[in-house]
Order: C-alpha cells, then sequence, then structure tokens
C-alpha cells in the first residue's frame, strides 16, 4: 500500500515503509502496514476450581467452572467431551457431522426437532465409558464458554493501522542549528486505530489501541524519541517545538541526493479488557506503524562579512 503525505515545500515522497510488531523477547518483526502482526506470547492460565453442583457455564474470567458428581468435582465443559451432566456423570457433545437423516442414531426423530449427541459417561473410579450416541431435543448446557484470549486475539486482528501523515517545520529553511518542529497526523480515508470490541457466547473483550512511543528517525544518524503525535508548527514561531524538537548539526549537501531521509515511526500498544469486568486479558501488544520515506533538504547558514 502507498502512502501520500502532504508535506510542506522541499519534501519529496516515496512509498510507504513497512510496519514492524515488536515481540515479547525484544525482536521485531516484520509485517503489513494495515495488518496486525499475530506472532505474539499469550500466557497461560491456571485453572480455578468452582463450585457448580449443576450443568454450568464459564463466565469468561479465566477460571474453570466445576461440577459435582458422585462426590467428586469434574470441569461442567469439556473442549473434547463436551458439556457435563450432574444427574448421571456423564458429558455430552454434538456430533460433527450429524449423521444422516433416517440413521438409527436418530432414533426415529427428525434431524429438524434436535441433534445427535455423543455421549462419554464418568465412572465410579473416575475414567470415562462410551455410550450410544443419543437424540436431544435441547442443547445440553447451552453454547461452549468463552476463551478470553482468544476473542482478544480476534478483536486486535481486527484494528486497522494505517501509517501516520509526519510533517517538519519550517521546512523550506530547514538550516544547521535552528531549531525544526516535528509531529504527525492523518488525512484523507486514513484515521488512527480505534478500539474494537468483539462479542462471545457469555462475554465480550475490547481491544484498544494506544501510541507508546515515536521515533523520527532524521536521516543523518540520529533518531528522536517523542511521548506523542508533537505540537503543529505555528506560523513564524521561533523557538523549539515544547515536545517533539530536533536541531540539525550537519548540512544535507555532501550526500548523493543533497538531502535527508525522514522517517516516522508510531509503536501503537493494544490492552485487551473483559467488557464489565474490566480484567486484563493477556500482556499489552507492541505493533509499530511506519511512514513513507520524505527528502529534507538542510543547509549551511550564510555568514556575511
Amino acid at each position: 500500500m502507498t502512502i501520500r503525505v502532504m508535506l510542506a515545500a522541499g519534501l519529496l515522497l516515496t512509498p510507504a515503509g513497512p510496519a514492524w510488531a515488536e515481540g515479547p523477547d525484544g525482536d521485531v518483526h516484520q509485517c503489513e502496514v494495515t495488518t496486525i502482526c499475530t506472532d505474539v506470547h499469550e500466557p497461560g492460565t491456571t485453572p480455578t476450581p468452582g463450585t457448580t453442583g449443576g450443568t454450568g457455564t464459564n463466565n469468561g474470567g479465566g477460571g474453570v467452572q466445576t461440577c459435582t458428581w458422585n462426590g467428586q468435582q469434574w470441569p461442567c465443559w469439556d473442549n473434547d467431551l463436551g458439556w457435563f451432566d450432574s444427574s448421571n456423570g456423564c458429558y455430552y457433545h454434538r456430533s460433527s457431522p450429524q449423521p444422516p437423516a433416517g440413521n438409527k442414531d436418530w432414533a426415529g426423530h427428525d434431524p429438524a426437532d434436535g441433534a445427535v449427541y455423543e455421549v462419554n459417561c464418568r465412572q465410579t473410579a473416575g475414567g470415562l465409558l462410551p455410550q450410544d450416541p443419543v437424540f436431544l431435543a435441547q442443547a445440553p448446557g447451552g453454547p461452549p464458554p468463552d476463551n478470553p484470549a482468544t476473542l482478544a486475539k480476534d478483536a486486535r486482528d481486527r484494528i486497522v493501522f494505517t501509517a501516520p501523515q509526519p510533517h517538519i517545520a519550517p521546512a523550506e529553511k530547514a538550516l544547521v542549528g535552528l531549531p525544526v518542529w516535528l509531529w504527525y497526523d492523518w488525512s484523507g480515508a486514513a484515521k488512527p486505530p480505534q478500539p474494537v470490541t468483539v462479542k462471545g457466547n457469555y462475554i465480550s473483550v475490547t481491544a484498544t489501541p494506544s501510541v507508546r512511543k515515536v521515533i523520527w528517525d532524521l536521516g543523518d544518524g540520529h533518531t528522536v524519541e517523542c511521548k506523542g503525535p508533537g505540537t503543529p508548527y505555528p506560523p513564524g514561531a521561533t523557538g523549539p517545538s515544547p515536545d517533539c524538537p530536533y536541531v540539525f548539526t550537519a548540512s544535507s549537501a555532501l550526500r548523493a541526493n543533497g538531502s535527508f531521509s525522514v522517517t516516522v515511526t508510531v509503536v501503537w500498544q493494544t490492552d485487551s479488557v473483559i467488557v464489565g469486568a474490566g480484567t486484563k486479558v493477556g500482556q499489552p501488544i507492541l505493533l509499530s506503524t511506519t511512514s513513507a520515506p520524505f527528502e529534507l533538504k538542510v543547509g549551511e547558514v550564510q555568514v556575511l562579512n
């Protein structure tokens, strides 16, 4: 994708650069500007037993709700076995694919009236004994519990990241020893990434991006790190920017093309929380988007004798 950047006179534009994602180990991985990278770390969770006595549902807090049968507790939901029924100690999982109409497992029922379920029953010693499939008009237990980490990843993957539009001023009078102002914004159809909420069976998770830091590569071998987008240059200002200033110490005249190639990289931090509960899901995820490079000519101050 090409990001077109409208700047003051003296800036020559080239195609947009790539985006980079920083992993938990500090490594940086390249990805597309508008797509969040997915090689991120999701820490595991330790199940927390509950005390529910009947078939229950997971509240999405990261723990596993339990059911009681024969004096022992068992997970109310198992990804392979389905929902647990405390009345008989059996797990019920909807068969996939469903048997064809007329199959003996339907026990004479019409497929429109329900579904066929695989049955595995706990034994007194704790083992599982498969039973014949059964027809049930009502699904046991309800939809599967939500995995907050899965919902968080889905929400992050739907966030649209676009490269910012960088500005530098006074661009037409960039001189060695005089301060320049650095800032960025968005224009046209581009806009800052927005929070995304994904709804599960029982809970919803919102992923919210925020600016972690901003890194300007001035093309002269130096970088400047700023905390935010910077302040737009007010015409006629003579002092430095209050939040993102820079002073060139060398002219660009000796460069091959007579200019410095400047880029700005925005590092985004995306945090995910369970809606309503406010519980954080996993660790913050970092992703960076880089603007199109542009060429800036920096001259020497002319001294008259």
